[in-house]
């Protein structure tokens, strides 16, 4: 008995929705698994990495210093 796999004609709403938000919310209790093995407290480490950076404008210019050169490169290659 072998199996066939078929393309499903259109996807539904739900797994519209839900699989990025699935893979987001995965990826955030990986990642909190790796830290907590660390002997990392994960809500500290996790704001440190996603919401410190862009929390004042000194942030956000050296994100965007660091940013443009490796979007300038991508745009080279992607022409």
């Amino acid at each position: 008995m072998l199996l066939s796999l078929e393309p499903r004609g259109q996807q539904s709403r739900a797994m519209l929705w839900c699989s990025p938000l699935l893979a987001a919310v995965l990826t955030l209790v990986c990642g909190s698994l790796l830290f907590i093995g660390l002997g990392l407290n994960p809500v500290v480490t996790l704001h440190t990495l996603l919401i410190a950076p862009v929390s004042d404008w000194y942030g956000l210019s050296e994100l965007m210093v660091k940013t443009l050169p490796i979007l300038l490169c991508a745009l080279g290659l992607a022409v």
